[in-house]
């Protein structure tokens, strides 16, 4: 990354230590350094006051504790963020230690067969720890949630999972009420979550390991 987005990573992270609002503090820094569209998403998504990073890692646990649990998947975070992998999209380390990508694909997503490979990965991370059961939950106003539901369950049937995917009006909402701990990148569900697994992280991480950028570094 250039210096200007270095700059504006250490910027935003004074600002965010003090309260200001994060949407409007990456419009400033954005602004004041001219930064293009990714750049900015990369603000958004990456960057977190010491505090609020500090949160987030206390509540991640690893794939390991799923044994005998209830897990709730945020099925679009996670799975989108696999297929960023998968297509070799830019992937970022964030300030909170969650994984995230910045492909901004949400609400336009489509199943193709990295979709398949994405969710092949992901079932075959959690099988081998034994959850008692898994959930997997989409947003139906995206479209096409049907069917990317139809097929996460024929993914769980065919690893020998129980649990259920559905289309869901909220599905931040149903991940939470579901798991006895959740799967999820999304800002919301880990500041409502007490116990997260970052499984697209863990993914990435044993995978792809050298395409990630680690924002904590700059």
């Amino acid at each position: 990354m250039d210096k200007d987005i270095g700059d504006a990573v250490h910027d935003l992270r004074f600002l965010l230590s003090r309260g200001y609002n994060r949407k409007t503090s990456v419009s400033m820094v954005g602004d004041k350094y001219q930064l293009g569209s990714t750049e900015r998403q990369i603000l958004y998504r990456a960057v977190y006051d010491e505090e609020t990073a500090e949160r987030h890692k206390e509540k991640k646990a690893s794939v390991a504790k799923v044994k005998g649990k209830r897990l709730g998947i945020d099925g679009y975070n996670v799975v989108i963020t696999v297929e960023s992998m998968l297509s070799e999209k830019m992937l970022i380390i964030c300030d909170d230690g969650f994984v995230r990508d910045v492909s901004g694909v949400y609400g336009k997503h489509k199943p193709t067969s990295l979709t398949k490979n994405a969710l092949d990965l992901i079932v075959q991370l959690v099988q081998p720890h034994d959850p008692f059961q898994v959930g997997f939950f989409y947003d139906s106003q995206v479209s096409l949630s049907g069917e990317i539901a139809s097929l996460t369950r024929s993914k769980l049937q065919d690893n020998s999972i129980s649990g259920k995917a559905e289309a869901v009006k909220k599905s931040d909402i149903s991940t939470l009420k579901y798991g006895d701990l959740v799967s999820s990148s999304d800002l919301v569900l880990i500041e409502k979550a007490d116990l997260l697994v970052d499984l697209a992280g863990e993914i990435i991480k044993k995978h792809s390991p050298s395409k990630i950028i680690d924002i904590a570094k700059i």
